[in-house]
């Protein structure tokens, strides 16, 4: 029988272990580093957006106030009221309360109990509307921000009326009253403003907000956001009567001649 010897110089088929073993170190490697600019792309990706968000937060909360700052109303009120500005400090925050009166329309329907108005009749010349600040329930660094609209305008303008939420995440809500540059006598301005003692609404409010757009971290400690405060200046023009009784009912935007601005 004739038997063939192994050639030594011939390698079998498959790999070795340490061959084995540097093909897994290496292919390790590879991953390490695909998750660190995974990791990394993702944090960009985050910072990006949370850049974002403060913007997009201050353009809702500036669009909304200065639409019905726009239109402010004034005069014709018993005893001069329609306009109250309040200053408040909840839990070591600014929590500026204002209410006015506006000349855009509204929906809103009313309490089922008032009984005294269709529901075609419930759209009204002018709307009480309001900005005030609650605790936020969750977090105690935070306030809510809140927004009264009453659509019928009542012998106490600056009252009642239905809530509706606008941002949950607020530090502070500040608001400064000024009088005609002419009366002015302090630069700081007014903390507070009441139309039934000033006969007239401010010449200009400045407005200042703070506030946060990330969610805390569960068990995490509390880190404001570094975002830079919205400071703006409302500039109010005088008003205009609306005629009452049997004088049809103004409108508003441009056709209005009593529309006030804010810029």
């Amino acid at each position: 029988m004739t038997r063939h010897k192994r050639n030594p110089s011939k390698r079998q088929g498959g790999f070795t272990l340490i061959e084995l073993s540097i093909a897994v170190a290496l292919l390790a490697m590879i991953m390490g580093l695909m998750y660190q600019m995974l990791g990394s792309t993702i944090e960009k990706r985050n910072i990006v957006q949370d850049s974002l968000k403060g913007p997009k937060v201050a353009n809702s909360i500036l669009a909304q106030v200065f639409k019905d700052f726009r239109y402010i109303y004034w005069g014709g009120l018993v005893g001069d009221t329609g306009f109250r500005g309040k200053a408040i400090r909840l839990a070591g925050m600014d929590a500026d309360r204002v209410s006015f009166i506006t000349a855009r329309r509204t929906r809103t329907i009313g309490s089922e109990d008032d009984g005294q108005r269709s529901n075609d009749a419930r759209e009204s010349p002018l709307t009480e509307v309001g900005y005030a600040c609650r605790p936020n329930p969750k977090h105690a660094h935070w306030l809510e921000l809140w927004r009264r609209e009453d659509y019928f305008v009542d012998q106490a303008p600056t009252e009642g009326g239905y809530y509706t939420q606008v941002y949950d995440k607020i530090r502070n809500f500040r608001m400064r009253y000024y009088p005609t540059p002419e009366e002015a006598v302090d630069r700081e301005g007014l903390e507070e403003w009441d139309s039934a003692q000033k006969k007239g609404i401010p010449y200009a409010i400045l407005m200042k907000i703070e506030f946060d757009v990330s969610e805390p971290v569960e068990g995490s400690e509390y880190v404001k956001d570094n975002i830079d405060p919205i400071h703006r200046i409302i500039l109010l023009r005088g008003g205009y009567n609306v005629k009452w009784g049997d004088d049809p009912a103004p409108t508003t935007g441009s056709n209005f001649p009593g529309a006030m601005s804010g810029r």
